[in-house]
């Protein structure tokens, strides 16, 4: 499907110009690809939340394969020509700017990070006490595997805006891997900012230049970038009134892009069809597949199918596995969801700093996309031995931290437990239980869950448990290891 052939973009003007209405974009959908799907009903749950949520503009884009793309925005006088903010969702066209580098140049995702940098820098902007034997490699940035912790507070509530060298100067002391890179995935904005470095050390031009050259430019996302614009509807606490300020991130390679629903129309588009646009190849393939894919782990190397990957990270609903990424830019919040398998993707974005809000629009959005799709079959469970089962069993220490370093290392966060009851094993943390069901080689998934969810895997002298309940490690039998000294104490 041709999202932006002239017809369609002349398509996009004419609503535009009268005022584009989502239910008169939803009215459209009745094909055959869409059947099952009620779409008027979903107008209807959308604009409730809406109106009930004081969110003043919401954006939506829909995307099934084959069919003319849904492309929508209201309140506040937006249009599809409108900028918004994406938030973390920047970190997508950042590890996409950085593959399709990678991939002209020939350069490998296993590159120590330190190769591309600027020998010239005043300090180092990280500090890996196993570098000896396991330096930062670029694919740890891009699968958040770097054993970074999340910024400092003085970075986060900073709203200068600084050249990414003083950005990265500001809190360099505090950058310092908190585990070996490459063990577990750990949700952080530093490793954005750094591999933003690597791209302008491997490109030769500005971070910003690389994702017009290499994202923005082939897509034809004209209008998007990351300065600040007049155009942008503004964004809002809960109430809908109170405006927030702009705000600067500390690395615009982790939130600061800014996008009109039109241009991000034809990014999904691209995602969803392998780097094809306008019946044209304009992305690299590898490095379009590539965002989906997570490799670098300990849980990724053993099976573990819902997991970040080199830019897009899984999450379970209705039964199906959705990729994508959320975002949150400050009185701005959104949602790219993509069904690879069924070619259906969304993007969904408000101007209000209300997370409930676009909880509830994602919910109903995937519910009308996987409405008459079968669900996938889930891995077969795998008879066990209790005795095999009894020797997963014990404590559980959180192995990484984003936050409340201090606490961590010294063990007061509360740890887990993995116990065996009639013939299963049960995670155990505070008052929730989850049930986990064998699928072969200490694999497992919840029910419910269409792939491999959760993994134990022996590293180093020691089990760990990585996945959707989180990043563990064994502490009762093995101990702790070197890099958490407190988690038993």
């Amino acid at each position: 499907m041709p999202l932006a052939s002239p017809a369609t973009e002349r398509t996009v003007s004419r609503l535009t110009s009268i005022g584009l209405m989502l239910a008169g974009l939803l009215a459209q959908a009745t094909s055959a690809v869409h059947a099952g799907t009620d779409w008027q009903t979903l107008h209807d749950r959308l604009v409730a939340v809406q109106s009930s949520q004081a969110v003043p503009a919401m954006g939506l884009v829909i995307i099934d394969r084959g069919q003319p793309a849904l492309v929508a925005a209201t309140g506040s006088g937006a249009t599809t020509l409108t900028p918004f903010r994406w938030g973390s969702i920047t970190k997508t066209v950042t590890a996409l700017t950085m593959l399709q580098l990678l991939a002209e140049q020939g350069v490998p995702l296993t590159d120590s990070v330190t190769r591309h940098l600027p020998e010239s820098l005043p300090e180092p902007l990280y500090e890996n006490r196993w570098a000896a034997e396991q330096p930062m490699r670029l694919v740890h940035l891009l699968e958040l595997t770097a054993g970074l912790p999340d910024l400092s507070a003085a970075e986060f509530k900073d709203n200068t805006a600084l050249p990414l060298y003083a950005a990265l100067a500001r809190s360099a002391e505090q950058r310092q891997l908190l585990w070996p890179p490459g063990l577990q995935h750990s949700y952080s904005n530093a490793p954005p900012g750094i591999a933003a470095a690597a791209i302008e050390g491997i490109s030769g031009v500005s971070y910003e230049d690389a994702v017009r050259q290499f994202v923005l430019a082939p897509l034809d996302m004209r209008g998007a970038g990351f300065e600040e614009t007049q155009a942008l509807p503004g964004g809002f606490r809960v109430d809908g009134k109170t405006e927030i300020p702009y705000w600067n991130m500390t690395f615009r390679a982790f939130g600061g892009f800014n996008a009109s629903l039109g241009a991000m129309a034809r990014l999904l588009e691209a995602l969803l069809n392998e780097g094809r646009l306008d019946d044209r190849q304009v992305l690299n393939p590898g490095a379009v597949g590539r965002l989906y894919r997570a490799e670098s782990s300990l849980g990724a190397q053993a099976g573990l199918e819902v997991t970040y990957g080199a830019g897009l990270y899984g999450w379970v609903s209705k039964g199906h596995l959705f990729f994508g990424h959320g975002g949150d830019a400050d009185g701005y919040r959104s949602r790219l969801g993509l069904l690879p398998s069924a070619g259906r993707g969304y993007l969904l974005v408000i101007n209000s700093d209300n997370p409930a809000a676009l909880r509830q629009l994602q919910q109903y959005v995937e519910a009308a996309l996987t409405a008459g799709l079968s669900r996938p079959v889930a891995p077969t469970p795998v008879a066990v031995s209790a005795q095999a089962l009894s020797l997963l069993t014990g404590v559980y220490y959180p192995s990484s931290t984003r936050f409340q370093i201090s606490r961590w290392q010294s063990g007061e966060l509360p740890a887990a437990e993995i116990r065996f009851d009639q013939g299963q094993l049960i995670f155990v943390k505070g008052n929730r239980q989850q049930r986990l069901i064998p699928v072969g080689q200490n694999r497992f998934r919840r029910p419910g869950d269409p792939v491999v969810s959760v993994v134990f895997v022996s590293h180093g002298g020691r089990l760990y448990l990585q996945g959707e309940l989180g990043n563990f490690v064994r502490i009762d039998t093995e101990g702790c290891p070197g890099f958490i000294p407190g988690c038993d104490s």
